[in-house]
C-alpha cells in the first residue's frame, strides 16, 4: 500500500509542476509587457521549469533503483531459500529410497527363504509319500 501512496505523490508532483509551467507561460503570455520583457520572463520560467523537471526526473531516478535493488534482494532471497528447500526434499527422498531399497530388500531374502522352506517341505513329503507307497506294496 506504501508503494500506491508513493506513486500518488509523484503524480500529484508531477500534475502541480506541468500546471504550474502551464499558468506561468499563459499569464506570462496574457501580460501587457515589452517583447524584450516578455522574453525575459518566458526565459525564466523556462528555466525554472527545467530545473524542476530535472530535479523530478532525478528522483524518479533515484526511487527506481531502490525499488529494483529491493526486488532484486528480495528475487535472491526467495532463490535462496527454494535451494535450500529443495536440498532438503532431495535429501530426504534420498534417504527414504534407501530406506525402502533396504526393506524390500530384506522382504526378497525372506521370500527366497520361504521359497527354499516350501521347496523342501514338498520334497519331504514327497519322498515320504513315494516310501509309505512302497512299504504299503511289501
Amino acid at each position: 500500500m506504501s508503494e500506491a501512496v508513493g506513486t500518488n505523490k509523484g503524480g500529484l508532483l508531477l500534475g502541480l509542476v506541468i500546471g504550474g509551467a502551464v499558468g506561468a507561460v499563459a499569464s506570462l503570455l496574457f501580460a501587457p509587457k515589452a517583447g524584450s520583457e516578455l522574453r525575459e520572463d518566458l526565459s525564466n520560467t523556462y528555466r525554472t521549469l527545467n530545473d524542476k523537471t530535472s530535479k523530478l526526473a532525478s528522483t524518479v531516478g533515484q526511487k527506481t533503483q531502490e525499488i529494483v535493488s529491493s526486488v532484486c534482494e528480495t528475487t535472491q532471497d526467495i532463490a535462496a531459500t527454494a535451494s535450500e528447500k529443495a536440498k532438503d526434499i532431495v535429501s530426504t527422498v534420498s534417504e527414504k529410497s534407501q530406506e525402502i531399497g533396504s526393506k524390500a530388500s530384506d522382504v526378497i531374502d525372506k521370500a527366497k527363504e520361504s521359497k527354499q522352506l516350501v521347496a523342501e517341505s514338498l520334497h519331504a513329503a514327497t519322498s515320504n509319500s513315494s516310501h509309505g507307497s512302497n512299504n504299503n506294496q511289501h
